[in-house]
C-alpha cells in the first residue's frame, strides 16, 4: 500500500512505541483524581495551586500522552514520516515527559518554584526529543498526494504543540526565577492555554479525526471545504488574537478570540452531523461517547463566550470541565478505544498470527460501562465546578473511570499476548 494516497500500514512503528504512552496516560487521570479528593478549594478557582495542578495532569499528563502515542502511529501510516529509532524516541520521550508532568504538577500545587522549573525543563527536554523526531520524519517524508489534508494539520498541530511548549517554558520561570516580563501573567496564560486547547489539541484532534471518525465510525468523509480551509483559518485567527493580545487591542482580540469559538463549534457540528450518517445499524460505546464529546464541546464554547462577556464567577471552571473532562477527555478515550484494539489486530496479523476480531480483543459491554463512567464523572465534575464541596466525590469518580480505562486496554493488549502464545 502505497504511503501517500492511502494508509500505509507496513510503516506502522513497534506496538510498544505507542503503548507505552496510551497505557501511562489514564494513570494520569488517577492522579488528577487524587487532587481532586485530597486538596480543599481545588474547584474555588481556576487560580487556586490544585487547580492548576489538576488541569497539568491533565493536559500534559493524559492529553498529551494520547496525543504523542498517536503522533508515533499516524505520522508514519498517514503521513509517510516514519520516525527514525519510533521506539528509542517512544522509550526517552515519555520517561521523560512522565517525570516533568508529575514536577510541574507537584511544584504548582505546593507553590514550589524549583519543583516548578525542574517540571517545566523535564517537559521541554521531552518534547524537544520528540519534536526532532519528528521534524525529521517530515522533511524526509515524500511530498504527499490524493486529498487528504492530515500530513499538513499534522504539521499544524506539531508547530502549535511548540508554541504551546515555549510559552509554557515562559510561565514557569516567572513563576520560578521572577522573570520580569512585559506582559501581564494571566495574559500569558490565556495565549497559553488558548495555543494549548486550539492550536495544539483542537488541530491534532481534527487532523486525526479526518482519517479516524470516518474509518472507524462508519460515516461519509469530511466535506472537503472544511478539511481545506479550517486547520490554516485556525491558525491564522490564533496569530491574529495573540497579536491583538499582545498589543492590548481590546475590540480585535474579542472578535479573533469569537472567531475560534466559531471554529472550533464548526469543527464540532460538522462532526455530529456526519455521525448522523454513519452506516453503523447500532452504534456502538465508542461512537456515543466521540458524539458526547462533540456535545461537550459545544457546551465548553458557549460557557467559553460567557467568560468573554460577563464576569459570572463559576463559569471559567465550568468551560474548563466541559473543554478538557468533557471533550478531550471523552474524545481520546473513545479513539483510543478504537485505536488501541486495531493496533493489536495489526501487530498479529503483520506476524502471521490468526487473530481475533476486534470485539474479541475487547468486547463492547466493558467499554460501554466504563463510558457510563465518564459521562457519570464528567455531571458531578459540572455539579463540583459550582458547588466546590462536590469535589472529593467527583475526584472519586475520576479516579474509578480512569482505572477503569486502564484496565480495559490492558486487557486488549492481553488478549493480543494470548493471541501470540
Amino acid at each position: 500500500m502505497s504511503a501517500n494516497p492511502g494508509l500505509a500500514y507496513q510503516d506502522t512503528p513497534p506496538f510498544s512505541a505507542p503503548l507505552r504512552f496510551f497505557l501511562t496516560a489514564p494513570l494520569f487521570g488517577v492522579v488528577a483524581g487524587l487532587v481532586l479528593l485530597f486538596a480543599p478549594g481545588v474547584l474555588e478557582s481556576r487560580w487556586t495551586p490544585p487547580a492548576l495542578a489538576l488541569v497539568h495532569l491533565f493536559a500534559a499528563g493524559f492529553m498529551l500522552q494520547v496525543m504523542l502515542g498517536a503522533l508515533l502511529q499516524v505520522l508514519p501510516v498517514v503521513a509517510g514520516a516514519a520516525m527514525p529509532a519510533p521506539a528509542r524516541v517512544a522509550g526517552a520521550s515519555h520517561l521523560v515527559l512522565a517525570g516533568g508532568t508529575l514536577a510541574l504538577a507537584w511544584g504548582l500545587g505546593r507553590i514550589a518554584p524549583e519543583a516548578i522549573l525542574a517540571g517545566a525543563g523535564l517537559l521541554a527536554a521531552g518534547l524537544l526529543i520528540f519534536l526532532a523526531a519528528a521534524v525529521r520524519a517530515l522533511l524526509d517524508a515524500p511530498a504527499t498526494a490524493g486529498a487528504s489534508r492530515t500530513p499538513r494539520d499534522l504539521r499544524y498541530a506539531l508547530a502549535g504543540l511548540a508554541v504551546t511548549a515555549a510559552l509554557g517554558v515562559l510561565l514557569a520561570l516567572v513563576l520560578s526565577r521572577g522573570l520580569a516580563l512585559p506582559v501581564p501573567l494571566p495574559m500569558l496564560v490565556d495565549l497559553h492555554a488558548g495555543w494549548g486547547w486550539l492550536g495544539w489539541g483542537g488541530l491534532l484532534l481534527a487532523a486525526t479525526s479526518w482519517v479516524v471518525v470516518p474509518m472507524f465510525q462508519i460515516t461519509p468523509a469530511y466535506p472537503a471545504r472544511l478539511t481545506r480551509h479550517w486547520a490554516p483559518t485556525v491558525l491564522v485567527a490564533l496569530l491574529a488574537w495573540s497579536a491583538a493580545t499582545l498589543g492590548g487591542h481590546a475590540l480585535p482580540a474579542t472578535a479573533t478570540g469569537l472567531a475560534l469559538l466559531a471554529l472550533a463549534a464548526l469543527f464540532a457540528i460538522a462532526t455530529v452531523r456526519l455521525q448522523s450518517r454513519s452506516r453503523r445499524s447500532t452504534p456502538d460505546a465508542s461512537f456515543r461517547a466521540f458524539r458526547l464529546a462533540m456535545f461537550a464541546a459545544l457546551g465548553g464554547l458557549v460557557a467559553l463566550l460567557g467568560t468573554m462577556l460577563t464576569d459570572i464567577e463559576r463559569l471559567p471552571v465550568v468551560a474548563g470541565v466541559l473543554v478538557m473532562h468533557g471533550a478531550f477527555g471523552g474524545a481520546i478515550s473513545a479513539m483510543l478505544y478504537k485505536i488501541v484494539p486495531f493496533l493489536t489486530w495489526l501487530h498479529l496479523t503483520q506476524a502471521g498470527i490468526k487473530a481475533p476480531n476486534m470485539k474479541k480483543l475487547l468486547p463492547d459491554a466493558p467499554m460501554r460501562r466504563q463510558l457510563q463512567a465518564h459521562a457519570a464523572t464528567l455531571a458531578v465534575l459540572l455539579a463540583a465546578a459550582v458547588l466546590p464541596v462536590l469535589a472529593p466525590l467527583a475526584g472519586l469518580l475520576l479516579m474509578v473511570e480512569f482505572g477503569w480505562l486502564f484496565g480495559n486496554l490492558l486487557r486488549a493488549v492481553r488478549a493480543g499476548r494470548r493471541a501470540r502464545g
